[in-house]
């Protein structure tokens, strides 16, 4: 019997702008997508320069925990994640059910300071809250409008008979503020429940093409590029959906660089797919979607960013990868429609989320049913 990932969501690189507490209280819900006898709950510290000590870590079934069973390293209650490591905790015998989600409170009575971060708006599969203090039960709140982010928690592998297939969301914030992840989980956990994982590899402001730059914190926080991390990626997922593209048309004049080319964005997706071919996955690329409008972050490029987002689209769709999600975002003047619209005239809203996951489910579902 082996050991399989039931859900994963990659904490990402918080360095530039780091997160201290005097103390802290977590509490993560996440949604398992496959079922197992035994569970082992995975850590990170991947970004840390220091080693980071941890009180205590709970599951339970229930966000309450009544039912609360205590989490070791070693058999010790207190534990200790290396700096630049990852770390597995004990396995446990533990009951998991697809479907039924799972409830994880971390908590550290020290200072310390933490850079792995994750983060979700969708509450639906993935919640999250913080507190300050040490003995606290912070609530989980239900609004999509609020971000929710949690610390070093990166998901759980379960004991199990039978292997399933991965399924990776990756590219941007699309992707991690978690409606379209939420819109595919529900559609998984439908069709293909105990069947098929599901994990989260997307960093907002990250781009096809370029690095993040350190110009400002905030821009120094949106990762590797796309093609980077896939070149460097452990996981070899059935398939590979990746939202990426829209920020190569509006990071690069934040950071005082000039908008890449037509030619240098094909080129990228080109390699896009030869990369995720050679890892053996099949490749989904929704198209950039529609135009924004000139409230958008864009400010005085939004003109040349539309113009070239339209273009790229249309060359899009001359690619065996490529889902049309354009039309079932997009308003009868061509632009992101007002209940797709989050409310920032960039992000999707839940229903927007679920119309971009809607329109890949055909393809999505022939790829997982021929094995």
């Amino acid at each position: 019997m082996p050991w399989e990932i039931s859900y994963y969501q990659t904490p990402h690189n918080s360095q530039a702008q780091p997160f201290t507490y005097a103390a802290l209280t977590q509490i993560v819900k996440l949604t398992p997508f496959l079922s197992g006898e035994a569970i082992q709950i995975l850590l990170t510290n991947s970004y840390g320069n220091h080693p980071l000590t941890f009180s205590e870590l709970w599951l339970s079934r229930d966000s309450a925990f009544k039912d609360a069973v205590r989490i070791t390293k070693d058999q010790q209650t207190a534990f200790i994640i290396p700096a630049g490591q990852a770390l597995g905790m004990d396995p446990i015998a533990f009951k998991v059910e697809a479907r039924q989600p799972l409830y994880f409170c971390l908590r550290a009575t020290t200072p310390q300071t933490y850079v792995d971060v994750a983060s979700t708006y969708d509450p639906s599969l993935v919640n999250a809250a913080l507190s300050g203090r040490s003995t606290a039960l912070p609530q989980l709140t239900a609004r999509w409008q609020q971000r929710k982010s949690w610390f070093n928690l990166a998901g759980f592998r379960v004991w199990r008979a039978k292997q399933a297939p991965l399924v990776e969301l990756a590219g941007d914030s699309l992707i991690e503020t978690g409606m379209v992840p939420a819109a595919v989980g529900r559609h998984l956990l439908t069709e293909f429940l105990d069947q098929v994982a599901l994990i989260n590899t997307a960093i907002s402001g990250s781009q096809l093409l370029r690095d993040a730059t350190a110009t400002t914190p905030l821009l120094a926080t949106f990762g590797d590029s796309l093609l980077h991390r896939v070149a460097h990626s452990p996981w070899r997922p059935k398939v590979m959906v990746a939202s990426t593209g829209g920020n190569d048309l509006l990071i690069p004049p934040l950071a005082g660089q000039p908008l890449p080319t037509i030619k240098e964005l094909q080129t990228g997706f080109m390699e896009l797919d030869r990369l995720v071919a050679q890892n053996g996955s099949a490749l989904l690329v929704p198209t950039l979607g529609p135009k924004r409008t000139s409230q958008a972050a864009y400010g005085a490029g939004q003109a040349r960013a539309n113009l070239l987002r339209t273009e790229l689209n249309q060359w899009l769709l001359t690619q065996p990868y490529a889902v049309d999600v354009t039309s079932s975002l997009a308003d009868e003047a061509g632009y992101l429609a007002a209940d797709c619209d989050f409310g920032d005239n960039l992000h999707l809203s839940p229903y927007g989320g679920q119309q971009l996951a809607q329109a890949l489910f055909a393809r999505l579902d022939q790829i997982l049913q021929n094995e």
